[in-house]
């Protein structure tokens, strides 16, 4: 910490100082550009109409000095002088001169430029110039010093929650730190530290004990490493958490489902978790149970919730830390949180595959729910109402793990007294596998309806891209068909496979029944719906009829099997003529005394 703002100081006192120093550099190249402009304008200006006037001066000056020096030899280097002189004479033209001198006339006629005074904040190097500049510049400072704080502050937390429950864990499972996917064959005291999955969650993975599957420790804690989520978690009294996750195998733990939670996380649980939702219907306050008026219960069943907080140490443990415990979950249901989309899932149509493709999904759908047998047990590491637990290893080792530990004995040697509530408890599975089957069946229709749908359209795209016009008007025929087909009323139907006097029924009621419905068809013929009532008669005796039927026939193959199976045995039938013997014999004492 002490060399992060060292590193802080030193890098404002530089800034500092290459600003002061480069403070009249910055636009000065500028103000010496304007004074250098101004200089040249001036003689360029001014210059330009005694140029002309000083070559006419010394012009005759040297035709003065050349007139001695002429002599006869030398006529044809006069010419070129002429000629020079003539070209001097069109080079300095008098109207152009004049044009000049209306130049500068009119150029000293003009009036003198006007610069606009530029602000001092605007010309200096001043910081009052860059005050946005320097207020992002601090609070990004600002966000990576919180980062490298809170970032720092919940590593060590994490060592300080490991170090504390190692002893405890090393003695209670044979496993710890590897959930046996890692490639990493690191042994037991080459880990010296909670797995990191990010700056604000560490796990820890513990297997090797009777009657549980695994362990999962998660601690969650504040993201310290963001300024607006350490505020936000001000603001919401947030806490940072450790959670312990049980699995249980299947012959372990009895069926229930039960869950004793503060108030907000109960409600809260109650609305998101599929098991509580749906075994736990409503919410009980804990105060009849000795606990305090901040906790809440949803049990499945009052036998389990009664055992698990009279039988172990939670009451205790409240009464000790009454803010430390957030919440004990035990379900045989598990399945996690609530679908946000599973509406959403259901309608909206899948993306066409293949028959077999979709058999699959159906195949998926349509297999068991999976379910997990869990503990869950999550504590408070900071209090809701200010006061900080200490996290030291007689807190988090000795109570809390305890307590664990001592609700995985319980659960797992926890069995109902009377067979009354685990019939109960299997109804209401059974019920619940009735809604999840139903559900299932509702969206494999879906589906089905949505390929249909599919097909369908797929088929009209096909004939209305084609030219023939027969296939087109058959096609559309048979849609016509089809609507028609839907759009009629479905009636219940009963073919009768008999005629009058040909057919008659075991039971002799019956037989009355049939007499008098042929005589109402006879009379009434024409009558919709006058020998309904016998014709319901009527199908109620063909039942019972065709139920006689079936266990006479049922009795005579058994009857035949028998036969068959003796006949086929010579052992057995020597039995049989000695029974028939003996009773014969009986018959006869019987009939001589």
């Amino acid at each position: 910490m002490r060399l992060v703002i060292s590193l802080v100081l030193i890098f404002l006192c530089l800034t500092y100082s290459i600003a002061k120093k480069n403070k009249d550099e910055d636009f000065s190249e500028f103000d010496d550009f304007d004074h250098d402009e101004f200089d040249v304008e001036t003689p360029t200006v001014t210059g330009a109409t005694p140029l002309p006037s000083k070559t006419q001066v010394n012009k005759p000056e040297k035709n003065d000095n050349e007139e001695p020096v002429q002599t006869e030899s030398s006529n044809t280097r006069n010419d070129e002088v002429t000629i020079d002189d003539d070209d001097d004479e069109s080079m300095f033209d008098d109207e152009e001169f004049e044009a000049s001198d209306t130049f500068a006339s009119s150029s000293s006629s003009t009036p003198d430029l006007k610069i606009a005074e530029v602000p001092a904040n605007l010309t200096g190097n001043r910081w009052e110039a860059y005050q946005c500049e320097a207020v992002m510049l601090i609070a990004l400072l600002a966000y990576l010093i919180n980062f490298l704080i809170g970032r720092t502050k919940n590593a060590r937390l994490a060592t300080i929650v490991y170090r504390s429950q190692r002893d405890l864990l090393d003695r209670n499972f044979s496993l710890v730190g590897d959930d046996g996917q890692t490639t990493n064959t690191q042994t037991d005291d080459q880990i010296k530290d909670m797995h990191k999955e990010s700056d604000h969650l560490y796990i820890l993975w513990c297997s090797g004990r009777a009657s549980i599957e695994s362990m999962l420790i998660e601690l969650r804690l504040i993201k310290r490493q963001c300024a607006f989520n350490s505020v936000a978690a001000i603001i919401k009294s947030i806490n940072d958490t450790i959670v312990y996750t049980i699995d249980f195998n299947k012959d372990d733990m009895e069926t229930f489902v039960f869950c004793l939670a503060k108030k907000r996380s109960a409600a809260k649980l109650h609305r998101d978790m599929n098991d509580l939702s749906q075994f736990c219907v409503e919410r009980k306050s804990a105060d009849k149970k000795g606990l305090s008026s901040n906790y809440q219960i949803l049990s499945e069943i009052g036998e389990a919730s009664s055992a698990i907080i009279d039988s172990t140490k939670v009451a205790d443990f409240i009464d000790k830390f009454p803010d430390a415990l957030e919440y004990i979950y035990v379900s045989d249901q598990y399945t996690g949180m609530k679908s946000q989309n599973g509406e959403q899932q259901s309608s909206s149509p899948p993306p066409t595959t293949s028959g077999s493709a979709a058999q699959q999904q159906d195949a998926l759908n349509a297999s068991e729910r999976s379910v997990r047998r869990v503990l869950i047990v999550a504590f408070n590491i900071t209090a809701q109402n200010g006061r900080s637990l200490q996290v030291t290893s007689e807190t988090i080792g000795s109570d809390y793990l305890r307590l664990v530990l001592h609700l995985i004995e319980f659960v797992s040697a926890f069995r109902f007294k009377s067979k009354e509530l685990k019939n109960k408890a299997i109804k209401n599975r059974q019920r619940i596998e009735e809604q999840f089957l139903k559900s299932v069946n509702l969206q494999r229709q879906e589906q089905a309806q949505i390929r249909r749908e599919d097909k369908r359209r797929a088929e009209k795209e096909k004939v209305m891209q084609s030219d023939d016009a027969e296939l087109q008007r058959k096609w559309e025929e048979k849609e016509h068909k089809r609507e028609m087909k839907r759009r009629t009323p479905k009636m219940k139907q009963m073919k009768m496979s008999f005629l009058t006097g040909t057919h008659r029924f075991l039971d002799p009621k019956c037989n009355e029944v049939l007499d008098l419905f042929y005589e109402c068809i006879e009379k009434k013929s024409r009558a919709i719906g006058a020998c309904d009532g016998l014709l319901a008669q009527l199908y109620r005796c063909k039942k019972e009829d065709l139920e006689t039927h079936r266990k006479i026939n049922k009795s005579e193959s058994e009857q035949k099997r028998r036969d068959q199976a003796i006949a086929r045995d010579p052992i057995i039938q020597k039995k049989l003529e000695i029974l028939k013997r003996l009773q014969d014999k009986q018959k006869g004492e019987s009939t001589s005394s």
